[in-house]
């Protein structure tokens, strides 16, 4: 790849790293001379040359650091934290995190945690994007787009406020993480691929599998990264199969799940041989639409980055199978939560948390805020249904997975965030150790005792369908069947008991503490 080609030029995420060690030596630069000024406060002694003497060799190593960010702003994108605790932190950030060969770790930055290092990695990157942001124009105004990236950072977002979803998340989100300059993506290709992609996601109508749930994918998916700082931790060429994998991961959905394919033996459960019948078809289908000129996004891509990044991108879509859902949950817990890391490879860590990030993107509407989740489950639930009225015509034992006349909707929704929702965001937030993502609705006794930005709208929805079963009142929840239509007005009745329930519960939880 040519560095002297502006379009090629790397992130200087290295530079940023060694930023990092200069926030951190300033931080135990200032808290020696506090310790100095306390001393002297104390006993009135002048006995700490020595300590004086390092504070003098910590602003000396700052400036040498200085000198090196303005000198050189085009390094290869690596992680390269130091620390002074025998290189356990950064040993264990490189070996998890990065599919990069380890380097040997130098200096002496002193940090007291991950987060640490996570926190002061987010204010260089964000100082980064605000120098960007004065020195182009905006895409969004150049384009007449209805949102600006300023929203899609925002976990309350609602994606089904605006039209053509996937055109403006593509646009802006792959503008915002360097995607289009780095691999000299023309803006009218780009355009072409995601007013493709709408077509594909619209192709069967499908309720909730649609070009929205597409593009919210995709937003939620840059909303993780970018507020949990893994920006720092994942190679771009990960970044961008991630974002790319989000954006596709469910082109031309029937709006049938697989088990229903296999049952009936179409064509696509014959193809792939029953395994992850959707989500072969979903990534095949995209990459033979790039084959296309006019389509093809990736042409200035390098071949062997290429080869990396497509068998990723495909690694990652047929991780939304549901069916992996337990595995790789447990694989998390596996990798991540033991002190020690164990022998697995870098890369097989790198690409567990990248596939977690994507289911959690993929499963994350009950997560949101109430109006939000609302909306999305009376479509997830409609399509569900509609399979249901087509088991009962076309499986030879005529029984459907979900009845429209028999099943309970709120035992359902409850079912799903206990047993699927609930344990990916907590395996995953316990990684990410993500800092408040959005302060919209949430309430301000139930914030402070949220430890995830999460965790009081997946708490909300949840005691929100249990008062509904509570008090034995689904049907008229429900204004009529066919199609699903879910009384809105009718529910925030339940909204607001969950509210109380979870107030009253959070001060009770103080008082314990």
């Amino acid at each position: 790849m040519n560095r002297t080609n502006n379009f090629n030029r790397e992130k200087p995420e290295n530079s940023s790293m060694t930023t990092v060690n200069i926030l951190g030596r300033l931080r135990m630069a200032k808290e020696q001379v506090q310790r100095v000024k306390l001393s002297l406060t104390n006993d009135g002694m002048l006995e700490h040359v020595e300590t004086l003497a390092n504070v003098g060799k910590e602003l000396d190593g700052i400036f040498y650091n200085l000198v090196e960010i303005l000198s050189d702003d085009t390094r290869q994108s690596e992680i390269n934290i130091t620390s002074n605790d025998n290189g356990e932190i950064s040993k264990w950030l490189e070996q998890t995190f990065s599919s990069k060969q380890q380097r040997t770790v130098t200096t002496s930055g002193r940090f007291e945690s991950i987060k640490a290092i996570i926190q002061a990695s987010s204010f260089v990157n964000a100082l980064q994007r605000q120098i960007r942001q004065h020195t182009k124009e905006r895409l969004d105004v150049m384009l007449d787009l209805p949102v600006d990236i300023n929203k899609l950072n925002l976990w309350s977002f609602n994606i089904l406020e605006y039209p053509e979803p996937m055109l403006y998340t593509v646009l802006l989100i792959f503008d915002a993480h360097d995607i289009i300059s780095r691999y000299r993506i023309d803006i009218d290709i780009l355009k072409n691929f995601a007013r493709a992609l709408t077509d594909g996601y619209t192709k069967f109508r499908p309720p909730y599998h649609n070009d929205y749930h597409g593009a919210d994918v995709l937003q939620t998916a840059h909303c993780l990264l970018i507020k949990s700082s893994l920006l720092h931790v994942f190679a771009h060429t990960e970044i961008t199969a991630l974002l790319f994998a989000a954006a596709i991961h469910d082109y031309e959905h029937p709006g049938l799940n697989n088990s229903y394919l296999i049952r009936t033996r179409s064509d696509l459960a014959l193809i792939y041989n029953d395994s992850s019948v959707l989500e072969n078809h979903h990534s095949s289908a995209v990459f033979k639409l790039l084959r296309e000129k006019r389509f093809n996004i990736w042409s200035n891509m390098n071949v062997d980055e290429y080869r990396t990044f497509r068998s990723l991108v495909i690694s990652l879509v047929l991780a939304t199978d549901m069916a992996n859902h337990a595995s790789l949950v447990e694989r998390m817990s596996t990798y991540f939560f033991f002190k020690e890391t164990n022998a697995t490879t870098t890369a097989t860590d790198s690409k567990t948390l990248l596939q977690t990030l994507l289911h959690a993107a993929d499963i994350s509407n009950a997560a949101k805020p109430w109006p939000i989740y609302v909306q999305s489950a009376e479509k997830v639930m409609e399509e569900f249904f509609m399979q249901g009225d087509l088991e009962k015509i076309h499986c030879d034992d005529n029984k459907s997975t979900f009845d429209r006349e028999t099943t309970d909707i709120a035992h359902l929704q409850i079912g799903f965030i206990s047993h699927i929702v609930y344990p990916t965001f907590d395996v995953l937030s316990k990684v990410l150790q993500m800092d408040s993502l959005d302060d919209n609705s949430k309430l301000t006794a139930a914030k402070s005792s949220s430890s995830s930005p999460w965790q009081f709208d997946l708490q909300l929805n949840l005691e929100t369908w249990r008062e509904v079963v509570k008090n034995g009142d689904v049907q008229r929840a429900i204004v009529q069947k066919k199609p699903l239509k879910l009384n809105f007005e009718y529910l925030e009745i339940y909204v607001e008991k969950a509210k109380n329930y979870l107030k009253k519960r959070s001060q009770q939880d103080v008082l314990l503490s």
